[in-house]
C-alpha cells in the first residue's frame, strides 16, 4: 500500500472534525437541504478514511510480522520493519492528541441541540389522522409537537389553543418531517455523537441536523 495513504487520510479526517464546526455551522440558513448534504457527505468521507487507515495499519503489522518471520536473526531488515510497522501508530497517535487538543478549545463554540422529547413513555391519545399519520395528543403542561417517524405527536395545550389554520399548519411541519425522513437522520447524527462525544463536530452535527430540519419542515408548511 502506498505509504502517503495513511497521512492523506489522517489528515482528512482532521480536517473534517476539527474545521467542519468552524465552516459549516450557521452557513447553511438560507439553503438547508444543501447543508443536511453537505454535513452528512462530509462525515461519510471522514468514516471511509477512518476506515483506510484501519486496514492501512492491519497491513503495517501484517508485512512487520512477515518482515520478522523471515528475518529470526534480526539485523537491518529488523529494524526496516520495526519503524514501517509501528510508524503509522506514532502518527495516529499525534493526530488524535492533536484533534483532542484542538476540540477542547472548538467545543465551547458549539450551542447543545435541543433534545426530542421521547414518545414511547407517554401517556397519549388518538385524535385524528394527516394524510395518513396517525395524530396523538399528549397530557403535557406545554405546547410542544414532534414526530417519531410514524406518528405526529401533540401536547393537548398546544392543540387546544390552536386553531384550525394553525393545527394545519403544525401538522404539515411534522409530516414533512416524517415524509423526508428527518428522523432517521437525527438518529444517525445522534448515533456519531455516541461514537465520538469528544469531537466538537460531532456535536455541532447533531445541533446542525435539528436546526437544519426544523428550517426544512418550517418552510415547507408554510
Amino acid at each position: 500500500m502506498n505509504p502517503l495513504v495513511i497521512p492523506i487520510a489522517l489528515e482528512w479526517i482532521f480536517l473534517i472534525t476539527t474545521l467542519a464546526p468552524l465552516l459549516f455551522v450557521g452557513k447553511f440558513r438560507s439553503r438547508p437541504q444543501l447543508g443536511l448534504a453537505i454535513w452528512f457527505i462530509s462525515f461519510l468521507s471522514a468514516g471511509i478514511a477512518a476506515l483506510v487507515v484501519l486496514v492501512a495499519l492491519a497491513t503495517s503489522i501484517f508485512s512487520t510480522w512477515l518482515a520478522i518471520h523471515e528475518n529470526p536473526n534480526g539485523g537491518e531488515p529488523w529494524l526496516v520493519a520495526i519503524i514501517s510497522g509501528f510508524g503509522p501508530w506514532v502518527l495516529l497517535a499525534l493526530t488524535g492528541i492533536s484533534m483532542a487538543l484542538i476540540n477542547l478549545k472548538i467545543d465551547p463554540l458549539i450551542t447543545q441541540a435541543r433534545d426530542l422529547l421521547p414518545a414511547g413513555d407517554l401517556a397519549s391519545r388518538k385524535v385524528e389522522v394527516y394524510l395518513g399519520k396517525p395524530v396523538r395528543l399528549i397530557n403535557l403542561p406545554i405546547e410542544l409537537a414532534f414526530t417519531d417517524g410514524r406518528t405526529i405527536f401533540v401536547t393537548e395545550p398546544l392543540w387546544n389553543s390552536s386553531d384550525s389554520q394553525h393545527r394545519q399548519k403544525l401538522l404539515r411541519h411534522e409530516f414533512e418531517h416524517i415524509r423526508l425522513r428527518h428522523p432517521l437522520l437525527k438518529k444517525i447524527a445522534g448515533f456519531i455523537r455516541i461514537l465520538t462525544p469528544q469531537l466538537a463536530a460531532s456535536k455541532a452535527l447533531e445541533a446542525e441536523v435539528l436546526e437544519l430540519t426544523e428550517l426544512i419542515a418550517e418552510r415547507a408548511a408554510s
